[in-house]
């Protein structure tokens, strides 16, 4: 049978879930969304391997243009208004990313969506089922997608647990920021954390303090990925330190195309450290 392609059910989609900030399919069979005056669209930064320097995923994130000027993406969210009309505008940008990723993408990568922290809040329970249903009219299957839970400093640690856990329980996998050396997720603070705790290696700018980090989240039975890494210098900081996951203007700027970076370069990174016996 048949798979319906987007073009058919996109309307009803729609027309049911995203009155207010409608999708339609754009130039080159890029999908955008009507929000107001603006004109929301996706792009994709790489995440890359250590051990081989391989693409295994891409981090969306949406880019809006108001009256064809560009809009702070912090604006978008900021002056949605009722909560119904965040909660439409937060499925409508992951809908939009799932269907500029996929089927393009490489069976080997993974979708990372971020989700609002209103949205979390507003959502007792149930997180992630209105989404999974839409991934299914995709064909994607939902352990494809990692979910990006906010996290802020006065957050309730069983509010996020249990948003990490309904997620969890549809098969997503969930990521989530690392706010401190001494972040309560790590340190004992919360029953369960995420499968995967994103690092800015800006916070920790020397090689001990990043070790001890990411030794504390694999310790923890997560995955360790360091972002805004620009630089060759921060790639071989967070490559010592024992990072799992890199991500960073230094393999790719954020495109409208996901695309893998130049794998050479990316390799650069492992082989050099190789040659000096830095790396197992």
């Amino acid at each position: 049978m048949n798979r319906e392609t987007p073009s058919e059910w996109l309307p009803a989609l729609n027309a049911a879930n995203f009155q207010d900030v409608p999708i339609e399919a754009g130039e080159a069979g890029v999908f955008v969304g009507r929000f107001g005056h603006r004109v929301l669209s996706s792009v994709f930064q790489p995440i890359v391997s250590t051990v081989d320097g391989a693409t295994v995923a891409h981090s969306a994130r949406i880019r809006s243009m108001l009256n064809g000027q560009p809009e702070p993406l912090a604006e978008v969210f900021e002056l949605t208004g009722p909560d119904e009309l965040m909660l439409q505008l937060d499925r409508s940008a992951r809908t939009l990313h799932a269907l500029n990723y996929y089927p393009r993408a490489r069976a080997t990568w993974r979708l990372c969506l971020r989700v609002q922290a209103r949205l979390v809040e507003t959502v007792g329970r149930g997180h992630g089922r209105v989404f999974e249903a839409i991934l299914a009219r995709l064909g994607v299957p939902t352990k494809d997608v990692v979910i990006e839970l906010p996290r802020h400093a006065d957050e309730d640690p069983a509010l996020y647990a249990r948003a990490l856990l309904s997620y969890r329980s549809r098969g997503y996998r969930v990521a989530s920021d690392c706010l401190q050396a001494q972040d309560p997720l790590l340190t004992g603070g919360y029953e369960v954390i995420p499968d995967i705790v994103a690092i800015d290696h800006h916070g920790f700018p020397d090689l001990n303090a990043l070790g001890s980090l990411v030794r504390l989240v694999r310790a923890r039975g997560a995955t360790a990925l360091v972002q805004r890494i620009e630089r060759l210098e921060h790639a071989t900081l967070a490559v010592e330190a024992g990072a799992d996951l890199l991500q960073g203007f230094y393999f790719g700027l954020p495109s409208v195309r996901a695309e893998e970076p130049d794998v050479p370069k990316a390799l650069r990174v492992r082989a050099e450290l190789s040659q000096e016996g830095m790396v197992r």
